[in-house]
């Protein structure tokens, strides 16, 4: 479709977009054209059909420090 050309057109020139600015970057477009704008769930499904999301990136895990409260300080200002 047009829209999945349109979206082809915006990831080729910017390949580490993922569908929230690829959505904005056509809504901007659509707006200066005189179109109506796209909706971003049709962008996400339109890009997931055809295997063009990014992928994810892996969790942070949270540190294993143990968190005792307490300040360690070289020595006292005292």
């Amino acid at each position: 479709t047009d829209v999945l050309l349109r979206i082809h057109h915006v990831i080729g020139e910017l390949p580490t977009y993922g569908y929230r600015r690829v959505w904005a970057l056509l809504r901007r477009q659509a707006e200066l054209d005189g179109m109506p704008a796209i909706n971003a769930k049709r962008v996400y499904r339109i890009m997931r059909q055809n295997a063009l999301l990014l992928e994810r990136k892996p969790a942070v895990s949270p540190s294993k420090r143990a968190h005792t409260g307490r300040v360690a300080v070289k020595e006292s200002n005292q």
